[in-house]
């Protein structure tokens, strides 16, 4: 502890290192459509997000549209590497997608994962950035409810988390023991 402060309480420090173990595992998603790409009139010809890393072999979590009829695709680390990456996955009925780099990410190791239907409504989650622009935040879960993506997917139980995440597009949302519980994909006015 600086300056004399006495240290944090067990449970509050193992808080702390599992959350910033979470964090580690962050990436930035970079993405650039495939020329023509459909997509690029509503989601743009360059897109930007995050992604965790949930696989011994650097496999990366995101959230699907992110990397819709990419042509490109780079992972940016925490220390600010850009690695290339290719499309491993994009699954329709809940919207995720998995992205592999096609470099070794060097000392990032996958997340734990945990369950969604566990946390309860009012529970403190941490939600993380990345690339350039990359953050963490602090959200509440304040609703869990089937949500329609008329455009896409369709989830039983989405999780709603109020206040709003900035830079949602693929941020992971993890529980006070690291464990990411879900992947963020857009703003809604009613998250209550």
């Amino acid at each position: 502890p600086a300056h004399g402060a006495a240290p944090a309480p067990a449970s509050t420090q193992s808080t702390l290192d599992a959350l910033r173990r979470a964090h580690a595992a962050v990436v930035g998603v970079r993405v650039q459509a495939a020329d023509g790409a459909r997509s690029a009139a509503t989601l743009g010809p360059r897109r930007a997000g995050s992604g965790v890393v949930i696989g011994t072999d650097g496999l990366i979590l995101t959230i699907g549209y992110l990397m819709l009829e990419a042509q490109s695709i780079e992972i940016v680390t925490q220390d600010k590497r850009v690695l290339p990456a290719k499309a491993v996955a994009y699954d329709l009925a809940t919207g995720f997608g998995l992205v592999q780099p096609l470099l070794p990410l060097r000392g990032v190791n996958p997340v734990p994962l945990g369950a969604a239907a566990q946390a309860g409504v009012g529970d403190a989650l941490m939600a993380a950035t990345g690339g350039e622009d990359g953050d963490v935040s602090m959200t509440q879960l304040v609703s869990r409810r089937p949500f329609s993506g008329y455009w896409e997917y369709h989830i039983e139980s989405a999780v709603f988390t109020n206040p709003p995440i900035d830079n949602h597009s693929g941020a992971p949302l993890f529980n006070q023991r690291g464990e990411l519980l879900g992947i963020g994909s857009l703003f809604v006015m009613d998250a209550r």
